[in-house]
């Protein structure tokens, strides 16, 4: 059965920079790691996600939509007059992918998800900020399929 339509449960707003998941680094004698440099940014989302969703959402075999717009910080040679004031698509890094997996770990580590292979649809884009918008951060929109609302 195909799902089209999705039911939003809940619409989280989460300011600051996104940062993407870093990669797992390996030192000298196999000690591997991952760096913190997303960890600011997962925290804001964990804690933002528990405010408005203090619930898991549905059981373990909930499916479940996850739409991300990501806002970037703007740089400045796209705050011209000459340039749009809205968002602008941003096609520099971090890469989406890595962006979504700071979104989705945050939201199993919050217990809004019981785990992110729950997740089987959504829209991930990537702009720069509008020049007088909230700033960078990120839009998050959660869905179940509508005949499970």
């Amino acid at each position: 059965m195909l799902i089209t339509e999705w039911s939003l449960v809940t619409k989280i707003w989460v300011s600051g920079e996104p940062k993407a998941q870093p990669r797992i680094r390996v030192v000298k004698g196999g000690h591997a790691y991952t760096p913190s440099t997303a960890d600011g940014f997962k925290e804001r989302i964990h804690w933002e996600a528990k405010k408005n969703c203090p619930q898991p959402i549905g059981d373990p075999s909930t499916p479940i939509r996850v739409d991300v717009t990501f806002f970037m910080k703007r740089p400045k040679r796209l705050c011209r007059k000459k340039d749009p004031g809205g968002p602008v698509f941003s096609t520099k890094r971090p890469d989406r992918d890595n962006l979504d997996k700071v979104v989705l770990d945050a939201l199993v580590g919050a217990g809004i998800l019981h785990d992110d292979s729950q997740v089987v649809s959504g829209l991930i884009e990537k702009y720069y900020h509008a020049i007088n918008g909230k700033g960078p951060g990120a839009e998050i929109s959660i869905s179940i399929p509508r005949q499970l609302s």
